[in-house]
């Protein structure tokens, strides 16, 4: 039986094929992905964890290192109603009368500073409402050490008045003694 040469290669051609077909494949080297990124966390969640570190500032009476962490806070979110909070509650900080930067004028220069900014609304209306709160009671300190300083005076006054008038008095009492003695003098 004489077969074709086209019918040979055409049964060496589909050999091959089953062949290759049959053949095991190698395994593939496995993939490795990169890990996810780490989520970042949100400048609100980072605002909350700085709340608390500023509230346990306040707390072990360490305002200086409370308004150095709004501070950093500030500069760092700067231009977020975050960052616009911290500068609020570094405003806020120096009006309470308990720290040591306790001060009302230096409180409402800064409350005007944080004002003349583009902030947040919701911190705008509150430093609105504590500016005007915080100038009535400046303005009524103002008067009380005004009344003060004026009772002091007037009782300085007063103080200088009475001892005029002790030395005036011991002056003429000299004077009548001595004319006592000259008239009784035979």
């Amino acid at each position: 039986m004489t077969t074709s040469p086209i019918r040979q290669l055409a049964v060496l051609v589909l050999t091959a094929a089953l062949l290759t077909s049959c053949r095991r494949t190698s395994a593939l080297p496995p993939v490795v992905l990169p890990p996810p990124p780490l989520p970042t966390p949100s400048v609100n969640s980072q605002w909350v964890g700085m709340q608390s570190i500023v509230l346990g500032f306040v707390a072990e009476n360490r305002p200086a290192a409370a308004d150095s962490s709004l501070l950093q806070f500030a500069r760092t979110f700067a231009r977020t109603p975050e960052g616009d909070r911290a500068r609020w509650w570094r405003a806020l900080m120096r009006v309470d009368a308990r720290s040591a930067s306790g001060d009302a004028t230096l409180a409402l220069a800064q409350l005007d500073s944080l004002l003349a900014d583009s902030i947040a609304i919701e911190v705008r209306t509150e430093a609105v409402l504590v500016r005007r709160s915080l100038n009535a009671i400046d303005s009524v300190r103002k008067a009380e050490i005004r009344r003060r300083v004026q009772a002091t005076q007037l009782a300085t006054d007063r103080s200088d008045e009475l001892k005029t008038t002790r030395d005036s008095i011991t002056k003429l009492n000299v004077e009548i003694l001595r004319l006592k003695r000259r008239l009784g003098a035979p």
